[in-house]
């Protein structure tokens, strides 16, 4: 069996004329939704700018205190409703633009949870650069919200709110198991576990550990090459929409330093100052007819031969579960599918 890794940009050379399902390039420079996500905030789903940081193992608050959801319905583009398994997210691109100066330093790499211990903690762990980065996570809900449900000015959370309790708020930074099962990321650091982002927030011709000036991009690549990720994208697809949470370990209190104002912000729809630069989703997605590869409207051999050729060709259209690899694994799903 041939296996094959490949760039998204590759399914732009590779697709017969009416062959198989163009992909769908789908750009939202304007979200539906942008809420910051904090206990205190005055004005929810109304704020014009988004402040992401931490409060480190400080009590009554989530370790990962000020995150941002960011919603984009796709529904118009991308057609909702279909099983999940008909999606393929070749790739997606959220971009957030700064909205204060010179107030944090730019940090591409992963950090453990240990580098904000307090220094007397045997697991602390010296931080090897500046800053922390800024990352990109599933949504996950609790007290019986859901996506659907969850909107801009929704509560934050289950009671009491004043005095703040963890692990209370409604929606949260979330990673996923095989089976879509959240796992709220929020307390990670008084938890004691380290997280896989979907991605983290790179800035071009910015070098690392330099402050990062208001306007500056933010560029966060999903990897829809992890499975967990995959899958989560596509149940959003399916759903009709996109949500995302921004969330990082700035330490604004706690930590080994005590806390600092060095963490980032980013302008929301409503911002006055923001000129266009709202949070933007750009995606390109394959919806598949499922076994009928070559869209005819009927599965038969003609779709077991177009998909043989295309796999024998390792062409990235033959990646039929998503995963970036062209291999036996897609040739047993395409096969399951077919039958």
């Amino acid at each position: 069996m041939k296996a094959k890794t490949f760039a998204a940009t590759a399914f732009g050379l590779c697709v017969a004329s009416g062959a198989v399902a163009q992909p769908i390039a789908a750009s939202y420079p304007v979200p539906t939704l942008d809420r910051w996500m904090y206990p205190f905030g005055g004005q929810p789903g109304k704020e014009f700018a988004i402040p992401i940081f931490g409060a480190i193992e400080i009590p009554g608050f989530d370790d990962r205190d000020g995150q941002g959801l960011f919603g984009f319905t796709t529904s118009a583009e991308v057609p909702a409703g279909l099983p999940i398994t008909r999606y393929r997210v070749v790739s997606a691109k959220l971009t957030l633009t700064v909205a204060v100066d010179n107030q944090f330093q730019y940090d591409p790499t992963f950090d453990s949870f240990r580098t904000v211990l307090q220094h007397a903690d045997p697991l602390y762990l010296a931080d090897a650069d500046a800053g922390k980065p800024v990352e990109v996570f599933g949504v996950g809900y609790r007290n019986g919200w859901t996506a659907q449900s969850f909107q801009e000015t929704s509560v934050f959370g289950g009671a009491p709110i004043v005095p703040p309790s963890e692990g209370a708020r409604n929606c949260f930074s979330a990673i996923f198991d095989a089976n879509g099962v959240a796992t709220d990321v929020s307390r990670q650091v008084r938890q004691r576990f380290d997280v896989t982002p979907i991605a983290t927030g790179t800035i071009a011709n910015l070098a690392p550990g330099a402050w990062v000036p208001v306007g500056t991009k933010v560029v966060f690549d999903l990897n829809v090459c992890e499975p967990t990720a995959q899958a989560y994208l596509r149940k959003n697809l399916a759903d009709g929409q996109v949500r995302l949470m921004v969330s990082s370990l700035f330490p604004a209190q706690g930590g080994p330093d005590g806390g600092s104002g060095a963490y980032s912000a980013y302008y929301t729809r409503e911002s006055p100052l923001a000129n266009g630069n709202t949070a933007k989703l750009d995606l390109v997605v394959v919806v598949s007819n499922g076994a009928d590869f070559n869209n005819d409207g009927f599965v038969n051999g003609d779709d077991y031969d177009l998909f043989a050729s295309y796999f024998d060709q390792a062409n990235p259209l033959a990646d039929y579960n998503g995963d970036c690899f062209v291999n036996g694994d897609d040739y047993d799903a395409f096969a399951e599918a077919f039958e």
